[in-house]
């Protein structure tokens, strides 16, 4: 007896099929992806291209020396690629004429020295830019240098040498302080943001003044004492790389050209919205709640103080409410950690608004100075 034989076994169809190309199709795909995320082709080479840095001259050479700027030939250049890896770094005169990168985004920056604490005679010069850099290409970068710290200078009068003998002067700002001595002729360079002006004066330290500086900002001061007299005033003078603020400070006297003309208390009150005003009055308490304000320590806030229209104001309605931002201004007058402040007189420099815990106050604050 014959064994019945199987029958043939029938070609795979087409559409029985589909399921396994579609994923071979898809995986290809996924690979060629990943070779142009990784900027390579097809056979994993990198696709190139090609960055060039250019530093204009601050200054014609002949006229270096006179304006204190340096030679950018010294000026550090970093190239960083978009997860933050330095590609490239060097002194410009060294730098490549065109720097072969992988495709992408660089970060190009650059800096004439570095700068991280208050520092003598240490103008910090630099620029920063992004660039896309595609396969082919050749992309051109020229960083534009601006100074990017500020600078401080005083010139101490006799007048107040012979008032202060033993005084002893010091400059706070971001990362540190200074110590100036009335024969120091050097600018002391800074951080952007405030700076802070102190005396010692034989063990009695009191904070003369705090100004805002921004980069590319000089400010000379003048300091002198007198008793009573009301002097002072602001003259700007532009060149093209700097901005200097020519301003007087008087012990005792007027301060910035405005300041003459400050609002007393009363009169800031009714100027809600006005903007870089100077007001003043008699620090008095501390606002601790809507229309509450704790006029006797001890004080549980650092964040504001209230100025009184007199030292011995106690009522709200006659008091204006001063912001304390975190930083010099606060560590210097909030009562909490200074009570001995509590009924002494004060300029504030800041916008006004109709309410602040209640009751009309000042805001941003960017300079003080004791009446």
């Amino acid at each position: 007896m014959k064994t019945p034989l199987s029958p043939p076994a029938r070609p795979a169809r087409l559409r029985d099929r589909l399921p396994a190309i579609a994923a071979f199709a898809l995986l290809a795909c996924l690979l060629v992806s990943l070779m142009l995320v990784s900027c390579r082709d097809f056979f994993g080479k990198e696709r190139m291209g090609k960055l060039c840095v250019n530093i204009p001259e601050l200054y014609p050479p002949s006229t270096r020396a006179e304006t204190g700027a340096p030679d950018v030939g010294t000026f550090l250049v970093t190239v960083t690629d978009a997860s933050g890896k330095t590609v490239c770094e060097s002194d410009y005169a060294r730098f490549p004429d065109e720097l072969s990168v992988p495709a992408g985004t660089y970060t190009v920056s650059t800096v004439s020295v570095p700068f991280s604490a208050p520092a003598f005679d240490c103008p910090q010069w630099g620029d920063t830019q992004i660039v896309t850099v595609a396969e082919g290409s050749s992309v051109a970068v020229t960083l534009t240098c601006r100074q990017l710290n500020s600078g401080l200078r005083l010139d101490v009068e006799e007048s107040f040498q012979a008032a202060f003998p033993k005084g002893k002067l010091s400059l706070k700002g971001t990362g540190g302080t200074l110590a100036y001595p009335y024969d120091e002729r050097r600018t002391a360079f800074f951080l952007p943001g405030p700076v802070s002006l102190s005396l010692d004066d034989d063990g009695y330290v009191q904070s003369l003044f705090t100004r805002q500086l921004e980069a590319c900002q000089m400010l000379a001061v003048r300091l002198s004492a007198r008793r009573g007299a009301q002097t002072g005033g602001i003259s700007i003078q532009l060149d093209t790389a700097r901005t200097w603020i020519q301003d007087r400070f008087v012990l005792g006297g007027g301060g910035a050209a405005d300041i003459d003309n400050a609002y007393d208390v009363t009169q800031a009150r009714l100027h809600a919205g006005e903007q870089d005003v100077w007001v003043w009055g008699y620090i008095v308490g501390v606002a601790t709640n809507t229309r509450k304000v704790a006029f006797e320590p001890p004080f549980n806030k650092n964040t504001n103080l209230v100025l009184g229209t007199r030292a011995s104001t106690t009522e709200p309605d006659h008091c204006l409410s001063v912001e304390l931002p975190a930083g010099p201004i606060r560590d210097a007058l909030n009562l909490q950690d200074h009570p001995g402040l509590l009924g002494r007189g004060i300029y504030f420099r800041g916008n006004l608004v109709a309410g602040y815990y209640g009751i009309p106050g000042l805001k941003a604050p960017s300079e003080y100075q004791f009446r």
